[in-house]
């Protein structure tokens, strides 16, 4: 009577450990692909929302701008425009808007004072709850990062394109924006004002 053996030989067994040991492997570097993926698009919706609320902010301030200056001091003749951009350097774009909420009827206006500035690639909004604000610090919100410049372009009543505005009483009808961002490059964008 013969024996027979019912088992793998040594060679059958290293093969099988070979071809688990690849598939392994291939499992591991596309489980570590997907991981890194999206890592990546993480980050990158991250930015996108950052420029989106950037531009949402920057609207909806643009369109609530209304034509009332502020007083800069304690007398009837120091006032600052209503709307100034591009006449110093203490900001980039300034400006009074209305549409601020209160939901508890207090007894307070509907307007503040909304200023715009540019540090070190940082696009950073600045806003008083007092349109008439003497030594106040304002709320400070950094909006957008690696913004390499901000520019505007002002149409004004008669549709000529101006490069800055001093005009005390009047505003102007739209105003055009470009921004240059590290990552999203040129953007342009038109904002009417109403």
């Amino acid at each position: 009577m013969k024996l027979v053996s019912k088992g793998f030989t040594l060679l059958e067994l290293l093969i099988a450990m070979s071809i688990f040991s690849l598939m392994s492997i291939t499992a591991y570097a596309g489980l570590s692909n997907i991981l890194t993926s999206n890592q990546v698009i993480t980050e990158q919706e991250q930015k996108l929302k950052k420029l989106q609320r950037t531009m949402l902010f920057l609207e909806k301030d643009i369109r609530q701008i209304v034509a009332r200056p502020r007083k800069t001091g304690y007398g009837a003749d120091e006032v600052a425009p209503a709307f100034s951009y591009g006449l110093d350097s203490d900001g980039l774009l300034e400006f009074t808007k209305a549409g601020v909420a209160n939901p508890l009827a207090l007894a307070k206006s509907s307007l503040e004072r909304v200023r715009y500035d540019l540090d070190e690639e940082k696009l950073i909004r600045n806003s008083w709850a007092y349109v008439d604000y003497i030594d106040l610090e304002p709320v400070k919100m950094m909006l957008l990062d690696d913004v390499e410049s901000f520019k505007l372009r002002l149409l004004a009543a008669d549709n000529q394109w101006k490069a800055n505005w001093s005009d005390q009483k009047k505003l102007p009808r739209a105003v055009e924006l470009t921004l240059k961002h590290k990552y999203w490059g040129k953007i342009i964008r038109l904002f009417p004002i109403q």
